[in-house]
């Protein structure tokens, strides 16, 4: 199931705007955007394009779309009281459609891969574009041709550079597809170990990693393996190892969980395409 899939599983639909799109109502998107969604794009995709120029322009010019999404949900929370559950959980699933609508904004920017010796600026579009397409790739379960991230120059920013091949190892990742009657454990287990030397202590980068060990791991245990955990964890053992990513993940996707709204519906994404009911992970037979 693609992402978009995944948002959809709630089965809610924005609700009806109770009046056209005013120039208020456009602002009051505005400001949600820029003092929640935006923050937390940029520090997921580690990119300064949505608070940017482009990402502004690109919101004020969707003027359908997204911009309806987002005022329905701001609608929709201003008319549900805290102890409306039902209400709640309507707007939390609505919440999915908002950050992955947000996020997408981003494809509007040119195709392209980058090349050179330089680092592109930090609100590159066309990086984030593909930053997004990745990490798209990565909850869906599927694999990539090519590597669309930007080959990491030798100079530059040391904390820049690591970002660039944190993300470029991540999208090498999805490179390694299935192979019949070869065993690609080694391969990923290489590429995974390149991808968390450069966490760095970073949320975004512990939850993408989290997400490629779940999916990599994941099709080799039942659902039910937890229940045969030794009680002391090997951090060597794939079976400790992949509890401890979903522990994580599922944490992550909790309101106490990730530091902003975009990490928390981004974690709880990842565990409906892994783990429940996890549509994404095809179990390997025998």
């Amino acid at each position: 199931m693609r992402v978009d899939e995944l948002v959809s599983m709630g089965g809610v639909a924005p609700p009806p705007l109770e009046s056209p799109l005013t120039s208020e109502k456009l602002n009051e998107v505005r400001d949600l955007y820029e003092q929640v969604y935006a923050v937390g794009l940029e520090a997921f995709f580690e990119t300064k394009w949505y608070m940017g120029s482009q990402g502004l322009h690109a919101l004020a010019s969707n003027t359908g779309g997204v911009n309806e999404t987002v005022a329905g949900f701001l609608q929709s929370m201003a008319k549900t009281d805290a102890n409306d559950v039902a209400g709640m959980q309507y707007s939390a699933n609505l919440e999915f459609r908002v950050v992955w609508d947000l996020a997408c904004l981003v494809k509007a920017s040119e195709a392209k891969v980058n090349g050179g010796d330089t680092l592109p600026a930090p609100d590159d579009g066309s990086e984030a574009q593909n930053r997004v397409a990745v990490f798209e790739v990565l909850l869906s379960g599927e694999f990539l041709d090519h590597n669309p991230l930007m080959r990491v120059p030798s100079q530059g920013d040391y904390h820049r550079i690591r970002e660039f091949r944190f993300w470029y190892y991540l999208a090498e990742f999805l490179r390694i597809k299935d192979q019949p009657n070869v065993d690609m454990t080694l391969q990923r287990e290489h590429i995974l170990g390149l991808v968390r030397e450069l966490l760095d202590g970073r949320e975004n980068r512990d939850v993408l990693y989290s997400f490629a060990v779940i999916r990599t791991l994941s099709p080799k245990f039942p659902p039910d393996f937890e229940s045969t955990l030794s009680p002391h964890l090997d951090e060597l053992d794939p079976k400790s190892k992949l509890a401890v990513a979903r522990k994580f993940i599922q944490d992550e996707s909790q309101v106490t969980g990730g530091t902003t709204n975009v990490v928390r519906r981004f974690s709880e994404i990842a565990v409906r395409a892994f783990i429940l009911p996890g549509g994404n992970i095809q179990r390997m037979q025998g």
